[in-house]
């Protein structure tokens, strides 16, 4: 028996034309807080990009599970199937890192090196490509 934390009301099964919904929902909330609270701005970017990732990995008939990993794997190979113009696992997994360190560790946003405005930016890449495709 195979007991999860999720509630069985969540089980990942939302169809990639929802993802991209929510996707596309999300980065409208990332863009709105680049105005705002930048670490509400990489809370919102990267479950947009999560969102995005899942549509085109259910697409692709990629498994993801509802793990973190997973997505930044299934980036990976988007990318290398030519779904994707660039590989976003990287920024996926720093944007990962970046959200638990504000909001688990409580670190305050230091842009070094990196931008959210950029993010967003590449983010919006990808939601546009899922978007398309589940049109």
């Amino acid at each position: 028996m195979v007991f999860s934390s999720r509630p069985r009301a969540y089980d990942g099964c939302v169809s990639p034309k929802a993802k991209v919904e929510i996707a596309q929902e999300h980065l409208a909330k990332a863009q709105d807080e680049l105005y705002g609270d930048l670490r509400d701005a990489v809370q919102w970017a990267f479950a947009s990009l999560e969102a995005a990732i899942d549509a085109l990995a259910a697409e692709e008939d990629l498994a993801i599970d509802q793990q973190h990993w997973k997505r930044t794997d299934a980036a990976k190979e988007l990318h290398r199937r030519g779904v994707l113009p660039s590989d976003p696992s990287g920024l996926h997994r720093e944007l990962n890192v970046l959200r638990k360190a504000i909001f688990y560790d409580g670190e305050e946003l230091e842009e070094d090196g990196f931008s959210v405005e950029d993010a967003v930016a590449e983010i919006e890449t990808v939601v546009g490509i899922a978007s398309e495709r589940a049109s």
